[in-house]
């Protein structure tokens, strides 16, 4: 989300009201990590709906073929950060895995898309079925690879996913010719690991549940389940050959905030090929000093900063949850301030993420860190003052939205 505000210099500040979760104890900004951009920074995910593909109905395999063999070869696994849908505590970063080939059944258990599949099972049962018909339970990556097909698709069903293969799955080929990925849950042999203080060890399920959003019908989509569960939308599909033993790794909960070292000639790269950022590209950006700027926004204000509050004037790379890294910038261009959020992608490469333009303002603008509030950082030219400061916030669905107070 692309959000620009206008906000003249104000000649008196107001205090904010208090908005809660004031957290407590120290703060950490750490060690700076230098970061060394790579290409040009990519496009938000709400703003590739325009260019994004069709979903394309595939011919389903002849009839009598009961099972697909699906080659080994490189998948990437998971999402790209700010994927619309994707919980990163869930689904990695780009992971590269090799995987052997296998050969999986063409449809869900017991493989007859003339019959309705098998649900209401627990993962043992479904494990029992699979070796009672000469097979055993697909792996989660296994899962993967055989809905993204070759190519990498992000749906079983191409560049979008058809909503018609809800309810007709057996009309609705992946890339390698298997019937139904993401009509409905599937049970996998995977597991997903244990994070600590948020998520227990669990059974890894794929698919979508019934009625669910476009977006959980992405191949990607992983969900954590009691291998004790069973539900009516919830069935499984089997496998043969020697089962893979890659695996996704759990991320673990990292630094909240650390500082970064990055240059303005850097984030006038990345500024500029961001379309939505032009009104403040091809001029010099610069940052804000510290500790005086700092001093100059507290000077503004009436009641100094937060309790347990760092404010600064460096790039922050933030970890809001596990498994995400959010570059947040503010700085100067000509007669504007800014503050700016990137998803930090593998390969020090980037993608805009929410962006704030506060136009015919010079600053200075600081950001605040409080190392027990995860999902919220401050930003403000005049420290608590309505209309001059507000929060970089991370939202419960993932999205990042800088909002002013």
């Amino acid at each position: 989300m692309i959000l620009v505000a206008t906000a003249a210099a104000l000649g008196g500040c107001r205090r904010a009201g208090s908005e809660g979760d004031t957290g407590g104890g120290a703060s950490d900004g750490g060690a700076s990590l230098t970061l060394n951009p790579q290409g040009k920074v990519l496009e938000a995910a709400e703003n590739e709906a325009a260019t994004a593909g069709s979903a394309v109905r595939r011919a389903p395999a002849a009839p009598g073929q009961e099972r697909i063999d699906v080659p080994g070869g490189k998948l990437t696994a998971g999402s790209m950060p700010g994927d619309k849908g994707r919980d990163p505590t869930l689904e990695p970063a780009l992971l590269e895995v090799e995987l052997g080939g296998f050969s999986m059944d063409r449809f869900l258990y017991p493989n007859d898309p003339g019959k309705p599949p098998l649900t209401g099972v627990t993962r043992a049962k479904a494990t029992e079925l699979c070796q009672q018909a000469g097979g055993r339970l697909c792996t989660e990556l296994e899962w993967e690879r055989a809905c993204k097909g070759s190519e990498g698709s992000p749906y079983a069903t191409g560049a979008a996913w058809d909503p018609a293969c809800e309810k007709e799955p057996a009309s609705c080929a992946s890339g390698f010719g298997v019937l139904g990925m993401g009509a409905m849950r599937e049970w996998t042999a995977s597991d997903v690991g244990e994070i600590e203080d948020l998520q227990a060890r669990a059974g890894a399920v794929r698919g979508a549940a019934r009625g669910a959003p476009a977006q959980d019908r992405r191949c990607a989509h992983r969900s954590a389940v009691d291998p004790k569960a069973s539900g009516d939308d919830l069935g499984f599909r089997c496998c043969r050959g020697a089962p893979n033993a890659a695996t996704i790794p759990s991320p673990g909960w990292q630094q909240t905030y650390r500082k970064a070292t990055i240059t303005p000639a850097q984030v006038a790269e990345m500024i500029a090929s961001v379309p939505h950022l032009q009104d403040i590209a091809g001029v010099e950006i610069s940052f804000f000093k510290e500790p005086d700027d700092v001093n100059a926004a507290l000077a503004r204000s009436d009641g100094g900063a937060p309790a347990n509050t760092t404010l600064t004037t460096s790039p922050l790379l933030w970890s809001p949850v596990p498994g995400e890294e959010i570059l947040v910038v503010a700085g100067k261009a000509d007669k504007h301030a800014f503050v700016l959020a990137f998803y930090r992608l593998p390969g020090d490469r980037y993608r805009i993420a929410s962006s704030l333009v506060l136009k015919e303002e010079k600053g200075p603008v600081v950001l605040g860190f409080n190392g027990y509030i995860r999902k919220r950082l401050p930003w403000a030219t005049c420290v608590e003052c309505r209309g001059e400061s507000g929060h970089v916030t991370y939202r419960d669905d993932h999205r990042v939205v800088i909002i002013q107070k």
